[in-house]
């Protein structure tokens, strides 16, 4: 894979957050948007969160030369630790091509009543094939979905701010999630199940950045991207709250305003869902194929066989997912974010030692 600069970086590391859940308003709606102001509040933090955290990422395997999420993780050799750590990233990563090519099923049904089971199985066969190109195939295919992600979903922000000004409701300090008690407590939960789920998928990249410099940039440059699709798909439903019962609040909003808008807006999810199961495909089959020789002498085929499990996973359905799963995800993740930045600031302070 060739070096990358800054702006291939930003849009990776975007790239590796903007699934269904995020696009969809859905995701956002439950962490922040539920929360009024400090919602927005709560946003902020998040992202800044995952700038952070992402740079360290970045930055420890640079120092280290580790792609493996464990020993990144877990400075000290400890087993248990370490194979927690493996199973659980593994379980998450899997489980959301499962649900991304549930969702593609569902979606296409919804829109034009095709059978679901076809359109799941042409969405794995796809996402396979392209994910034989690893990790370069990966950032090729975000350099081209993610600048059309950001700039729809701010052109709706922007169309929506115009018509009925800057409109979020009014909140409380609670949401709809009881999982999720404060608005603190749901930006903390966000950053860490995103950035637990998207280390196998950035850290990779470390090797290939071109420099320090490099790698703050772009880090920069797809939090900002993050915020401003975050802010868009924020102020579009709180202008329109009645969406907000929808399980798409953002395609339900745009197919109110026009039927010709929601095809648009689903072309822009089934583009979401299909950088997910992507990057996570690319990243299951990387982070088990470095554990053993034998999965990384046969990586086709391993990537084949997942995606056919993937596949009859699907099968069971889209359901409602984001607002258990990704919760419950961010709680058991940031006992190992910590663990991370522990590891990384040791590196430091032996650095200038």
């Amino acid at each position: 894979m060739k070096k990358i600069g800054f702006g291939r970086l930003g849009l990776a590391f975007a790239g590796s957050f903007l699934g269904a859940g995020y696009v969809s308003g859905q995701e956002l709606w439950q962490f922040f948007g539920c929360f009024g102001i400090k919602g927005m509040a709560g946003l902020f933090i998040a992202v800044f969160l995952l700038f952070i955290v992402g740079v360290m990422l970045l930055r420890l395997n640079r120092l280290t030369g580790y792609a493996d999420t464990d020993r990144l993780v877990v400075s000290r050799n400890i087993p248990a630790l370490r194979i927690s750590v493996t199973v659980l990233e593994t379980v998450y990563l899997f489980g959301m091509v499962v649900i991304m090519t549930a969702g593609v099923g569902a979606l296409v049904n919804q829109l034009f009543a095709l059978p679901q089971w076809i359109i799941a199985l042409a969405f794995a066969i796809i996402t396979a094939a392209v994910s034989l190109g690893g990790f370069s195939g990966m950032v090729n295919a975000f350099s081209v979905t993610v600048p059309v992600l950001a700039a729809v979903a701010l052109g709706f922000g922007i169309i929506c701010t115009v018509q009925n000004g800057v409109c979020l409701p009014e909140a409380g300090s609670t949401g709809t999630n009881p999982l999720l008690a404060s608005w603190k407590i749901a930006a903390v939960t966000f950053a860490c199940f995103n950035i637990f789920g998207s280390i196998p998928i950035v850290a990779p990249l470390g090797e290939h950045i071109r420099s320090d410099v490099h790698c703050i940039g772009g880090i920069a440059l797809g939090s900002l991207i993050l915020f401003l699709i975050a802010a868009g798909v924020l102020l579009s439903v709180g202008a329109y709250p009645a969406v907000t019962g929808a399980e798409l609040p953002m395609l339900a909003l745009a197919s109110g305003i026009s039927p010709y808008l929601g095809y648009v807006y689903a072309l822009l999810l089934l583009l979401a869902m299909f950088g997910t199961a992507l990057s996570s495909l690319v990243a299951f089959t990387n982070l088990l194929c470095l554990k053993s020789e034998r999965l990384s002498k046969n990586r086709a085929p391993f990537v084949v066989l997942t995606s056919v499990l993937a596949f009859f996973g699907s099968l069971f359905g889209f359901g409602e997912l984001i607002g258990v799963i990704y919760p419950v995800f961010g709680y058991l993740s940031s006992v190992f974010i910590v663990l991370l930045a522990i590891h990384y600031f040791k590196l430091r302070r032996k650095g200038r030692a």
